[in-house]
Parts: C-alpha cells; structure tokens; sequence
C-alpha cells in the first residue's frame, strides 16, 4: 500500500523517534525493526499502516513552532 502523505520523523537519540506527534521507540528485534506498542512490540510496517493517517492528521493541527519544539525541544533553548 502506497500513500503520498509526508510525515516527520525525528531520531530523538537512544531508540527514540518521534513520529508526528507521537514519541515512539524502536529497536532490531529477529533481524526486523519493531516499534514498542503497549505491552509488546509491532513491525514497522503495521505501525505505520495503523498510525499514519491519525498522526498526519494531528499534525496537520500544530503550528510550524510547535512541531518544532515536539521534534526538536533542544535547538530552541537559550
């Protein structure tokens, strides 16, 4: 499945990305990149599939200032 949607990814450093607006966590689990969901782990495929479309449209809602602050909280410290 192939969507023409551009959503912001940023390493956070250690695991961690955000996602939009989410913060998530990733790591190679059996030769495979899952992300950490609830209780357990997703591949990334399916986590993209099932959040994709909620995130673009959360995002969609933030100011330019305001993702950047969510993806980079440090560069705009003085």
């Amino acid at each position: 499945m192939e969507h023409n949607i551009e959503l912001i990814i940023t390493r956070l450093g250690g695991g961690f990305y955000m996602f939009g607006t989410k913060k998530i966590f990733s790591k190679i689990m059996n030769n495979k990149l899952v992300i950490r969901v609830g209780g357990g782990f997703m591949a990334v495929h399916e986590f993209v599939q099932t959040y994709l479309e909620s995130e673009t449209l959360k995002i969609k809602r933030f100011t330019p200032q305001q993702i950047e602050e969510l993806h980079y909280p440090n560069s705009l410290q003085k």
